[in-house]
């Protein structure tokens, strides 16, 4: 296996296993409920999850931060003084400034180890959309190639990476600053279900309206349906409503293009801004 690390963020929503076997670095992000701080790395832990959407249903004001400076210099250190080069792939920072801390904290680090390569890769995504680019760059590296391929491959697909999402309380949006007031009211009273890509480098664009969750669902996958050109690996990550994912899911089946779908429940600091039941489609 190629000696380069590959350190992303716990929004990547990567199954356990995976981190695991692959020996990827995963930075907690941190979620907040009243003054006690959680980790949002929540990979493989069933219950924790469900307390935390439990907790999310009833308080629906639980805030976020991102990842702590400190923990990503250690890991930094660490990495390098280890003699491997650093491959991090961050969520969008349009969303966080977690990648341009992360860049920083690198580029300061690696001043003590001239002879090391690092590359930063912002995903324009989140959730699995930022985790498929983790999955190509380990397999890139288990094929043999080096930073400098993975790093390139990652740069030319993240603007290719489509981002389709639809939530079913627009609250959430509105308390993180992407949905307006009058929106997130008619949306609530008028049971109004929109759907939203991420474009541009992130930006977020509405792309679809709706009356009701199961219109929703069915139009999120025929936008989704309708954008694949190629066959390939789907992503969908979801707000602890597994039974919808997998009518998601199944419905993604009947094209000739999905190989294989890898479904993941939404990590604790991403669910905050899109709230249960949220339900993302990642694919290029």
């Amino acid at each position: 296996m190629s000696s380069f690390a590959i350190v992303t963020d716990s929004t990547a929503n990567l199954p356990k296993a995976f981190i695991e076997k692959q020996g990827i670095y995963v930075l907690p992000l941190t979620w907040i409920s009243g003054e006690k701080e959680y980790s949002g790395s929540m990979e493989g832990e069933r219950e924790a999850y469900a307390l935390f959407y439990e907790k999310l249903r009833k308080e629906k004001h639980i805030s976020t931060s991102m990842s702590n400076q400190r923990t990503a210099q250690k890991l930094v250190q660490k990495l390098l003084s280890e003699e491997k080069d650093i491959l991090y792939i961050g969520l969008s920072s349009k969303l966080s400034g977690t990648f341009h801390m992360m860049e920083r904290v690198l580029g300061y680090e690696a001043k003590k180890y001239p002879e090391r390569k690092w590359y930063a890769v912002d995903s324009f995504a989140i959730g699995l959309g930022e985790g498929s680019l983790v999955f190509d760059a380990a397999k890139i590296r288990r094929r043999g190639e080096d930073i400098g391929a993975a790093y390139a491959w990652c740069c030319q697909r993240r603007w290719r990476l489509h981002t389709l999402f639809t939530v079913d309380d627009l609250g959430f949006l509105r308390r993180s600053g992407r949905a307006n007031a009058v929106l997130s009211t008619a949306g609530s009273v008028l049971k109004i279900k929109l759907l939203f890509s991420m474009q541009d480098g992130g930006k977020l664009r509405q792309v679809g309206k709706v009356r009701g969750r199961k219109k929703a669902l069915q139009e999120l996958t025929t936008l989704a349906l309708t954008g694949l050109t190629e066959p390939q690996t789907i992503y969908i990550s979801h707000g602890d409503c597994h039974e919808d994912a997998c009518y998601v899911a199944k419905q993604m089946e009947k094209s000739e293009f999905v190989k294989k779908i890898i479904m993941q429940p939404l990590d604790p600091v991403s669910a905050c801004h899109t709230g249960p039941n949220s339900i993302g489609i990642f694919f290029v």
